[in-house]
């Protein structure tokens, strides 16, 4: 697997590569700090994965990647940017983008994009022949074993994005998460309540300066 960065910050491109060289099974990464010199790589080596920020010095992202479409059709993106902008999001979808981090970036994500992806890649390049199954997870849509048991009302989508959410922090309330993931504070409460139950989170009440009983959720120790 060969991997290009496009990355006007050498310093920024350099902490990538080293970190997926030594995180992931790709073979070689090479890095551009213009769309120009990405162009000229491609026209000199074989690329199965491009890195690309949007803002160039040369070009936009979304604009390199249409040439570069155009020249390997086939040819697969992962967006590293710090633009927020759903315009520019939406563009990147349009385009075929199969992941859009944005800056900063943590390293452990970066390395696990780019591994899921060689995992999809490798699968796919293996495969004889394929049934549902083998569809449904190329397309991450297959259900692990804990999902099926989840009780009605528990998406295991959202149950991932409050449990990052404790990783990140150790403590929150019902309402303060709800203003955090921007959801209302009775959804929130249900999923805290299923992990309390489930007994990842220990509960406690704060009664605060006016004496209003507010329950603190923190993740249990393991």
């Amino acid at each position: 697997m060969n991997i290009l960065i496009v990355e006007d910050d050498f310093r920024i491109a350099d902490m990538y590569k080293e970190y997926l060289l030594e995180h992931t099974s790709a073979e070689n990464i090479v890095s551009a700090r213009s769309a120009a010199e990405c162009l000229e790589i491609l026209e000199k080596e074989s690329i199965n994965l491009i890195l690309v920020d949007i803002y160039l010095p040369d070009m936009l992202g979304d604009d390199l990647m249409e040439k570069v479409i155009k020249r390997q059709p086939y040819m697969n993106f992962i967006v590293i940017t710090a633009s927020h902008e759903g315009d520019k999001f939406r563009r990147m979808m349009e385009l075929g983008t199969i992941y859009y981090l944005v800056k900063p970036v943590k390293l452990d994500k970066l390395a696990e994009v780019v591994n899921n992806f060689l995992e999809r890649y490798n699968e796919l390049a293996e495969a004889t022949e394929v049934n549902q199954e083998k569809i449904d997870a190329y397309f991450g849509n297959s259900k692990s074993k804990a999902d099926e048991f989840l009780p009605k009302g528990i998406d295991p989508v959202t149950l991932k994005v409050i449990e990052e959410a404790f990783k990140a922090e150790r403590e929150w309330t019902s309402s303060r998460l709800g203003t955090h993931l921007g959801t209302s504070r009775t959804t929130v409460r249900r999923y805290l309540e299923y992990m309390r139950k489930t007994g990842k989170l220990q509960v406690r009440q704060d009664y605060g300066d006016k004496g209003r009983p507010e329950k603190i959720y923190k993740m249990s120790k393991l």
